[in-house]
């Protein structure tokens, strides 16, 4: 999840919400702030292959602060198995340790011969140094999930998102996770809740009544990761 608000911050949104939850209520704005109000009840798990895409990073970069994404399922997205990430985890799986056969190495190595070198995850890949340690950190991410499965729980968890229409969408984070998982087939992911369709939210108010926190909570339950959500606070 993103910073981390203030007491005050978490206090005023909850009772702003308490008293009208609908969309229009600018609380919803304080994204970071409901996130922080649904804690672990927001901490899911899902098969990779039912995640309906990755939205654009143009556009998530405008919908950080908020919870509420109208019309989220028709965002600019690309399906997972689409992303230039997963080409990279192809490469992984067929030739290991072979990098100069990769496209990935192909195409870090003519940027920087043409000057113009990929800053790849915060890895300035301008040297060949440079490109065997981002190739291999995920060579060795790649090779972890695929004998020992999926487990994850530092602070760089994937970031989701739930349409209208209760499907999950791939926000931000933990990209080569995801593509590494859904090409292995592997039978869940874990990663929190940030963002949802109002539409939603509304119908989990709906179904779930009491306040809107604690509806999505509800809501969630069925997600949850096992053994790890608490109840809203």
């Amino acid at each position: 999840m993103s910073g981390e608000p203030s007491g005050i911050e978490r206090r005023l949104v909850r009772a702003a919400l308490a008293l009208a939850p609908a969309a229009w209520n600018p609380a919803w704005r304080c994204g970071d702030a409901v996130r922080a109000e649904l804690g672990a009840a927001a901490r899911i798990m899902v098969d990779p292959r039912q995640v309906l895409g990755k939205v654009g990073q143009r556009t998530v970069a405008g919908l950080k602060r908020r919870f509420l994404v109208p019309r989220l399922a028709a965002r600019e997205m690309r399906a997972i198995a689409d992303l230039p990430t997963y080409r990279d985890v192809e490469d992984f799986a067929a030739h290991g340790e072979d990098y100069r056969a990769t496209r990935l190495y192909r195409w870090l190595k003519q940027a920087a011969e043409q000057g113009a070198p990929i800053d790849a995850r915060g890895t300035l890949c301008d040297t060949e140094q440079r490109m065997l340690e981002y190739y291999f950190t995920y060579l060795d991410l790649f090779r972890s999930l695929q004998q020992r499965g999926y487990a994850y729980r530092g602070k760089d968890e994937i970031c989701f998102g739930i349409t209208a229409e209760g499907g999950i969408v791939h926000m931000r984070r933990g990209t080569h996770r995801l593509a590494c998982a859904h090409f292995l087939a592997l039978p869940f992911v874990t990663g929190y809740v940030t963002h949802v369709d109002p539409a939603w939210m509304e119908s989990a108010r709906r179904r779930n009544g009491d306040g809107p926190l604690q509806a999505l909570a509800v809501s969630l339950r069925p997600l949850q990761a096992k053994g790890e959500a608490k109840a809203t606070q």
